[in-house]
């Protein structure tokens, strides 16, 4: 076996598209990311995969300093073609913050970078995978409204706040980029109640056939009337409107409300990933 990194983003994307579609939605993250940096590669980012008899096995990525992503593939590809990976990664001097990928895969990979590293992984988060195809009926009291730059504090509190609810510390400086990336993206969208704005949601990275949502964030405030829901399902709408035959997002498997509402929106469980930090 052995381990090759592609300098090239469109070579990359040539090589191994064709064997992550086959699970699109489970695989919207590298997915996306790839289709990101067709568009701007700026930033350090590693393209990885294990190959024998120039046979593409398995393919594994990183944008610095993120964590590695690892595929969802249709059959598995055995430990040691993990472990070739991860010896690489180290051999190479590559930093590895975590990873996230498919429970069979990351904890393979974690367990090989605590052997070689001594570093223990800690579990993060474990999280659904979820597509759909066909938005159900849902009562929607309210409006989709895109984002706009008046918008831009609003965001910025909201984007902590969703962080904090995640688990996951968002910066005011980090929050303000993301705001503004995703105003100027025209990818942010609010529920707007009367004059109010009451939830948020962003159309994160897309793939060929399909559009990933995250952000999705109500305030204390306005929780428990189905705003989330309401807007979830209006922006879900929207997309597959413009041409998308599916959406996708990511829940934590340990939130039942989430999972409850993106279900009866018409969201089913695809696939599952779980992160590991080190």
């Amino acid at each position: 076996m052995k381990v090759q990194f592609a300098k090239s983003v469109e070579a990359y994307v040539e090589l191994v598209e064709k064997k992550l579609l086959k699970k699109e939605a489970c695989n919207n993250l590298i997915l996306g990311i790839l289709e990101r940096l067709k568009q701007n590669n700026e930033g350090a980012y590693y393209l990885g995969w294990v190959e024998k008899d120039k046979e593409l096995l398995f393919p594994f990525m990183q944008t610095a300093p993120n964590n590695w992503v690892l595929p969802d593939l249709e059959q598995f590809v055995g430990e040691e073609v993990i472990r070739v990976a991860v010896k690489q990664i180290w051999d190479q001097g590559m930093e590895v913050p975590g990873v996230i990928g498919p429970e069979q895969y990351a904890t393979i990979f974690a367990k090989e970078w605590e052997d070689i590293t001594g570093n223990q992984p800690v579990v993060h988060m474990q999280e659904w995978i979820y597509q759909l195809d066909a938005v159900n009926q849902v009562q929607q009291d309210g409006e989709l409204v895109i984002a706009q730059e008046k918008d831009l504090s609003l965001l910025i509190r909201w984007l902590q706040q969703f962080g904090e609810e995640a688990g996951e510390k968002i910066t005011e400086k980090q929050a303000e980029a993301i705001a503004r990336r995703n105003i100027n993206q025209h990818s942010a969208f609010l529920w707007q109640v009367g004059k109010h704005y009451v939830s948020m949601a962003n159309r994160s990275r897309t793939t060929k056939n399909g559009a990933t949502i995250n952000a999705v964030f109500t305030p204390d405030q306005h929780k428990e009337k189905g705003y989330a829901t309401s807007l979830v399902a209006a922006l879900s709408q929207q997309l597959l409107d413009s041409g998308y035959p599916f959406c996708s997002l990511y829940t934590d498997t340990s939130n039942p409300i989430s999972n409850h509402v993106y279900q009866k929106i018409g969201y089913y469980k695809v696939g599952s990933a779980i992160v590991y930090s080190f």
